[in-house]
């Protein structure tokens, strides 16, 4: 018998997939030209763009799974971090809000469900709901780092403001 890791509470899960613990995906992401969202700051792995991606990334392949399609086993970490393209960057940004209401949409499914039936890389023991709380998660962590790559860029607040103190 697989143990099912719980789903949170739907209002929990709007606000992680939301707010991202304190300001939302797009405030995060507005204002940045492509050279801004593809540039590397000095000492760091990524650009915001590269995060993004690897967001994007794990987003689809998660949503692809919960929509009954399960995605192919990623054998090494690199293979989700896509580089990306200056001329690639706002179509990247679109699809990456897109598919976060994506996973929005799924919030008045049944988050109790099982993400996948039978064994599957370790995840037949996640719900629909763990594994969009995972999703927000993961997404919260990475957008805090696009935030300090912003700030080491010079380019924060967005153009709207931001969550700064």
């Amino acid at each position: 018998m697989t143990v099912r890791v719980p789903s949170p509470p739907r209002a929990q899960l709007h606000d992680l997939l939301h707010t991202t613990a304190h300001a939302s995906p797009a405030v995060i992401l507005e204002g940045l030209t492509p050279e801004q969202a593809t540039t590397r700051p000095r000492g760091l792995p990524h650009s915001v763009a590269e995060l993004v991606a690897h967001l994007l990334f794990w987003a689809e392949w998660t949503l692809d799974a919960a929509d009954g399609n399960p995605p192919p086993e990623v054998p090494h970490a690199e293979d989700s971090w896509p580089a990306v393209r200056p001329e690639e960057w706002e179509t990247l940004r679109v699809r990456f809000l897109a598919t976060i209401e994506r996973a929005s949409a799924l919030e008045q499914a049944r988050l109790d469900r099982p993400l996948l039936e039978g064994e599957w890389f370790g995840w037949e023991r996640h719900t629909l709901g763990s594994a969009l709380a995972d999703t927000a998660l993961h997404i919260a962590h990475h957008l805090g780092q696009a935030v300090t790559v912003r700030q080491l860029l010079g380019v924060w607040p967005p153009p709207s403001g931001g969550v700064t103190w």
